[in-house]
């Protein structure tokens, strides 16, 4: 017969690295206090790391594309890997040195995308048995799709903070996060039983 199982380290958010969850948490909050006061900065920001990561991502694929072995793979496959890795290559130079024009496009793909989830959810949680509340799938899939169309909305102009604050909210809810498991986990070890 098995018996409790007994772990060497106490639980997440106990003793000493209690702290530690409770600082992290805090500068989260902060941060993201902070960027909510500078949406649009965190927005072009937000861009530009974006672009960078296209970049280094586009040149990683073409360098990958052109230093295989002929023998190893079809030439077709090879272009096609360059081919994408070019785009990825144009994308983030365009969003680098375009970051206002770029961070428009983002926030139209991020209503889309935030509309298409909310119906996919809606239709997910009609076709099948759902365990959870079936009013709260819904409930959450209206206010996706009516977040991704009020980011629609005021396009052009939500393209100047809707990144920006999807950055921050992440941010805080993070950071309520980690300070909850720093004030409120468990804060003693169970005993090890002894047989």
């Amino acid at each position: 017969m098995s018996g409790p199982a007994i772990f060497d380290r106490p639980p997440l958010g106990a003793g000493r690295d209690r702290g530690w969850f409770i600082a992290i948490g805090c500068a989260l909050l902060l941060l993201g206090a902070a960027g909510l006061f500078m949406v649009t900065t965190l927005t072009l920001v937000s861009t530009l790391w974006f672009g960078i990561l296209l970049i280094v991502a586009g040149a990683v694929e073409i360098v990958e594309a052109l230093g295989r072995p002929e023998a190893s793979e079809a030439l077709s496959s090879r272009i096609g890997r360059f081919l994408a890795g070019l785009i990825y290559l144009l994308g983030g130079l365009a969003a680098v040195f375009r970051p206002l024009e770029a961070s428009f496009a983002l926030t139209l793909v991020l209503g889309a995308t935030l509309i298409a989830s909310g119906v996919a959810r809606a239709v997910w949680a009609f076709a099948y048995e759902v365990r959870t509340s079936r009013a709260a799938v819904i409930l959450f899939a209206v206010l996706s799709v009516l977040l991704g169309a009020a980011i629609i909305a005021k396009w052009p102009y939500s393209g100047l903070w809707a990144i920006g604050l999807s950055v921050s909210c992440d941010l805080l809810s993070t950071g309520l996060s980690w300070l909850g498991v720093g004030l409120f986990g468990e804060a003693q070890t169970s005993p090890a039983i002894s047989r």
